[in-house]
């Protein structure tokens, strides 16, 4: 098992391992609130990568990798970043013509 310290580097090898065999890697995080840390494990059976943190800093990175290496393994391409400020909604338009009332 090989523990990482660095999460940039974790995400890169679990990247790689992820895309050596798709079809046998497996993905999970775990939280422990007695330790107040959270735990990523990334395995093919064969390797297993591990990244712990205890950092709150650290959810924003945890957040859009989990996001991007799930739509991965669903098949999807991820999609690109938001701004800072959350998703850009725009209002809605009101429907043109005549509108039925029952």
């Amino acid at each position: 098992m090989v523990v990482l310290s660095n999460f940039e580097q974790f995400a890169e090898e679990a990247d790689k391992l992820y895309s050596s065999a798709p079809a046998y890697t497996r993905y999970t995080f775990k939280y422990r609130h007695c330790d107040g840390k959270l735990v990523l494990k990334v395995t093919n059976d064969i390797i297993t990568l591990t990244y712990a943190t205890d950092q709150a800093a650290d959810l924003r990175k945890l957040e859009k990798f989990n996001a991007v290496l799930c739509a991965r393994m669903c098949g999807t391409t991820p999609l690109p970043p938001e701004s800072e400020g959350g998703p850009s909604h725009e209002p809605s338009k009101p429907r043109s013509g005549k509108s039925k009332k029952r």
